[in-house]
């Protein structure tokens, strides 16, 4: 039966379940606080990472983030305040980060982006997209010994998932990247990963959904629903208009848990800010995507161009640039790729981003004890783009009431 559907953010979580929702003959209308031309969707690396199968929260991340945290420059920075909502969100961080924790989640993890991973091969197959989709891996590099021991250890719970991880020497890594210099001791390659031009993703894709009929309501913010009984009956706009609502999906980012707070439901999100910056047909860039394991820096070939980005900032929603953070990213570039020495005047335009967090480095994905026509699917922290076809792919099966396509226990929005 066709639904009549209300989603909250336009974002690649938003738009992918409008796009399957839609597959489904449901009628879609996608309402946004922005104008479709910015948002964390746009600017972010790019990448799609099965390799990334363990949580943010994992055992050693507490002692590392608490040397980093005092650092404005480094890659993880926690803007000092007090605030109730920020102080749990760190108890809950704490007590996920253990072992247990990152054996369950490790293989839902690695299913979920694979998944997600052969939805974008889906699309890319599609004659009406060209987004840039490749699928050349990803390189963790390092420089130091003890990075080293982090990365093969990483390698190692890879390839007992099945994984496919190489641990490279510093000589080796010629056979992969032969056209630029690396001062690193070694890598891993993850050959499973993938990467696109998410710009130009979410762009085709907000033309395809208008085609088949989907509306757009832009520049308008839900401040407030009314509720009936365990439904949510209005939602009403920053326009001064109310809409009456038949089935909602709640898909605002770092802004979801704001608007579940007035419905009296409590998750825990932080603002992860992070910055990147795009250099449009770069002369000289690797051929793999990367990470710069100990600046925590992703390097992305984008077709002709080359977008770099990186940093963890919680700082409750600040639109403010820390030049120190952006600094720190551009100096990290030459210690890797000595021929990446950008100056700081080279960069134009920085973009900035606020990625969902949630507590236990789980996304939440699925409805709420109390209103049964919401699905809310945030909290996808740093792989929102990689996870996001398989998460709108959830949200249609969830609407649908069918029988989800994986086990979304972990994911669930009331856990605590």
């Amino acid at each position: 039966m066709k639904k009549h559907i209300h989603i909250i953010g336009a974002g690649i979580i938003g738009l992918t379940s409008a796009w399957y929702l839609m597959e489904e003959g449901h009628d879609v209308i996608i309402i946004d606080k922005g104008d479709l031309s910015d948002g964390t969707s746009h600017g972010n690396a790019g990448m799609i990472v099965p390799s990334h199968f363990v949580p943010m929260a994992a055992p050693g991340v507490i002692s590392q983030g608490i040397k980093w945290m005092f650092d404005s420059s480094s890659p993880f920075y926690i803007k000092p305040r007090i605030n109730i909502d920020l102080i749990s969100w760190l108890w809950r961080f704490y007590r996920s980060c253990n072992a247990s924790h990152v054996a369950r989640c490790m293989p839902i993890l690695y299913e979920f982006n694979e998944w997600s991973k052969q939805l974008y091969k889906s699309f890319s197959e599609d004659e009406k997209f060209s987004f840039c989709f490749e699928e050349k891996g990803l390189l963790m590099l390092y420089k130091t010994q003890h990075q080293e021991q982090e990365e093969r250890e990483m390698a190692q719970k890879a390839n007992e998932l099945d994984i496919p991880a190489e641990v490279y020497t510093a000589d080796a890594l010629k056979s992969l990247e032969p056209d630029i210099d690396l001062e690193v001791l070694g890598g891993v390659y993850f050959k499973g990963d993938a990467h696109l031009y998410p710009n130009k993703f979410i762009s085709q894709l907000q033309s395809q959904l208008l085609s088949r009929g989907a509306k757009f309501i832009t520049n308008t913010e839900v401040i407030d629903m009314d509720c009936a009984g365990d439904k949510v009956k209005k939602l009403h706009l920053s326009n001064n208009t109310s809409i009456s609502v038949d089935q909602i999906v709640l898909a605002g980012g770092s802004w979801t848990g704001l608007l579940l707070k007035k419905l009296g439901i409590k998750i825990h999100i932080q603002d992860g800010k992070g910055y990147s910056f795009t250099i449009k047909n770069a002369n000289v860039k690797p051929n793999i995507p990367t990470i710069l394991t100990e600046s925590k820096v992703a390097v992305t070939p984008m077709g002709d161009d080359l977008r770099i980005g990186g940093t963890l900032e919680l700082g409750g929603l600040s639109p403010t640039i820390n030049k120190k953070r952006l600094s720190g990213i551009i100096k990290s570039l030459p210690k890797y790729y000595p021929q990446l020495n950008i100056k700081p005047s080279d960069v134009e335009i920085v973009w900035l981003g606020y990625r969902p967090c949630s507590a236990d480095g789980m996304p939440y994905i699925g409805r709420s004890n109390s209103l049964t026509n919401m699905v809310v699917a945030t909290g996808h922290g740093m792989m929102g783009m990689s996870m996001g076809p398989a998460t709108g792919k959830l949200v249609s099966e969830l609407i649908d009431h069918k029988e989800t396509s994986i086990d979304v226990s972990l994911f669930n929005i009331e856990r605590r």
